[in-house]
């Protein structure tokens, strides 16, 4: 009878953290990024084209104000209408005074758009509107198969 020996891999890690997941069908990543941590990671905060008075009317959905930096930034790094539908999704699932209802209205998402720097074409009402149901569709979906 002969013996299988199998080969053998060596991996070389060197700094940073990092996750081998053979069998993973999908990963995902998350940054939250606070004020005193941003240099620490070595990245920044995009420059801050709107008015205290544009936060303060978010504070009024998010109640944490490490979470409001968090969701201020994350939608200041969005390029397009679709990341700016996942991002509020994420906000609706992770924050329970969001509800979907609220997210879609005109109100609601006239707030957002003083955060929205980095959307060029696309940053119309009916347009979010249109993504960010359709974000919140694919993560109730993605809910419902775990």
């Amino acid at each position: 009878m002969e013996e299988y020996i199998l080969p053998t891999v060596t991996i070389n890690i060197h700094g940073g953290n990092v996750q081998i997941l053979p069998n993973a069908a999908k990963a995902e990543q998350h940054f939250h990024f606070a004020s005193d941590e941003t240099h620490r990671y070595g990245c920044s905060l995009p420059t801050r084209r709107w008015a205290e008075e544009d936060e303060t009317r978010l504070s009024f959905y998010i109640g944490n104000k490490e979470d409001l930096s968090a969701y201020i930034a994350t939608l200041a790094a969005c390029k397009t209408a679709r990341e700016v539908g996942e991002a509020v999704a994420r906000m609706c699932a992770d924050d329970p005074k969001l509800t979907q209802e609220q997210v879609v209205k005109e109100k609601f998402i006239e707030v957002l758009l003083p955060f929205l720097t980095g959307v060029g074409k696309g940053k119309g009402i009916d347009n979010l509107r249109l993504h960010i149901n359709d974000a919140w569709a694919d993560y109730k979906k993605s809910r419902q198969k775990k």
